[in-house]
C-alpha cells in the first residue's frame, strides 16, 4: 500500500467516525511539517493529524456530555491516557478552535509535537479559562503526553535567544518541553512525577514572609515584613505536595518571565528562573521560582535545587541583588 492511499484511509476512517458525533464536538486538524524526512512526513503527518483531530473530538464530545474521555483504538498511549484522566479530573477541558492549522515540531529527543491549542478549563477561575496546549506524539503518530503550553511568544523569544547556535537551540527546546511538563505535573497533581524529577539530595529552600518588629531613628518598634527561609528534603517537600493535592479540588501552577543560564563550568547544568503564579481552591500566591537542572541525560533532566521567595515584601517587588542565583550554588559532578 503506497503513502497516498494510507493517508486516504486515514482520512476516510476517521471521517467515518466523524458522522456519529455532534458537529460541534468536531475539531478538523490540518498540519504542515517541519524537519521532517521526506520518506516520513506525509504518511506521519496525515497519521498525526488523524490522531490529534480523533483526541480532540473525544475530549469535546466526553466535555459536552459531562463524562469521561474514552479513546479509539491507536489513538492515544496508555501513558498518555493516564495522564490525560489525571488532568481531567482537576478540571474537563475542551478545544475552543473548530479547525486547527498548525505545524508539527520534530522533538530532539525524539517524537514530535503539534503547539498553539485553545482549550478551555471548567474549573479555572474566569481569568485563567483560556490556556493552550501541547499535543505530544511518539515515532509512531500517537498521542504521548499533553502539556500546558508557555505563553506562545514567550517560547518562541527563549528558543531565538540561542541565536544560530544550534545546539543551544537544541537544548533549549529540550529545557522547555521539560518546563511546560514540569509546570503540568503539578496542575495534574501528579506527585510521583515531581519525585522522580529531583534528585534523592535536592536542595529544597522556601521563602515566607513573617512579621517583625525593627526599631526607628526615634527607637520606637514599627511592624515590618521580613522573609524566612526554610530549608526541606525532597521527601518532606513531596509529602507537604501531596497533602496540598489532597486537599485542593483545582491547582494551577503558571510561569512567566522564564529566564535560562547556562553553568559557566558545566554545561548541561542550567538554572531556569522564573515568576509562578500558584493558585489553588483554597491559596494563591505568587513569587519567584529558581530551578537548577542537570540536562546530562536529555530524557531525563534532574532538579538538584528549587528556590522559592515571595515576589514582594513590604509593598516592594524583590529585586535582582535579593534573587537566589546559579551562581550562589556549588554543583559537585
Amino acid at each position: 500500500m503506497n503513502t497516498k492511499t494510507k493517508s486516504i484511509l486515514l482520512l476516510l476512517a476517521l471521517g467515518f467516525n466523524m458522522m456519529f458525533l455532534s458537529a460541534q464536538d468536531v475539531v478538523s486538524v490540518k498540519l504542515g511539517g517541519k524537519g521532517l524526512d521526506m520518506a516520513e512526513s506525509a504518511s506521519l503527518v496525515a497519521k498525526i493529524e488523524a490522531n490529534a483531530s480523533a483526541f480532540l473530538t473525544s475530549i469535546n464530545t466526553a466535555f459536552e456530555k459531562k463524562s469521561k474521555p474514552r479513546f479509539s483504538s491507536g489513538t492515544i498511549s496508555s501513558d498518555a491516557q493516564v495522564s490525560v484522566l489525571s488532568m481531567w479530573e482537576m478540571s474537563p477541558f475542551k478545544c475552543s478552535s473548530a479547525a486547527i492549522e498548525e505545524r508539527i515540531i520534530k522533538k530532539p529527543q525524539g517524537g514530535y509535537e503539534v503547539r498553539n491549542i485553545p482549550v478551555i478549563m471548567a474549573e479555572a477561575p474566569a481569568d485563567e479559562k483560556e490556556q493552550e496546549l501541547v499535543l505530544v506524539f511518539n515515532a509512531n503518530g500517537l498521542v504521548d503526553n499533553i502539556f500546558l503550553a508557555i505563553e506562545t511568544g514567550k517560547y518562541v523569544q527563549l528558543i531565538n535567544a540561542a541565536g544560530n547556535d544550534v545546539t543551544e537551540m537544541r537544548r533549549r527546546q529540550i529545557i522547555l518541553d521539560f518546563i511546560e511538563n514540569f509546570r503540568t505535573a503539578y496542575n495534574r497533581k501528579d506527585a510521583d512525577y515531581l519525585s522522580s524529577v529531583f534528585s534523592e539530595d535536592a536542595l529544597i529552600i522556601t521563602g515566607k514572609v513573617v512579621q517583625v518588629s525593627k526599631p526607628d531613628a526615634s527607637g520606637q518598634f514599627l511592624p515590618q515584613q521580613a522573609v524566612k527561609y526554610q530549608k526541606q528534603t525532597k521527601n518532606e517537600y513531596i509529602d507537604k505536595l501531596k497533602r496540598i493535592f489532597a486537599s485542593n479540588s483545582y491547582i494551577n501552577v503558571k510561569f512567566d518571565e522564564i529566564r535560562i543560564k547556562q553553568h559557566k563550568k558545566y554545561p548541561t547544568i542550567y538554572g531556569v528562573d522564573m515568576l509562578q503564579g500558584w493558585n489553588t481552591s483554597k491559596y494563591s500566591d505568587v513569587g519567584f521560582l529558581l530551578l537548577v537542572i542537570d540536562f546530562s541525560d536529555d530524557d531525563k533532566p534532574i532538579i538538584h535545587v528549587r528556590t522559592w521567595q515571595p515576589d514582594r515584601v513590604d509593598g516592594k517587588k524583590l529585586t535582582e541583588q535579593d534573587k537566589f542565583k546559579l551562581e550562589q550554588f556549588n554543583i559537585a559532578k
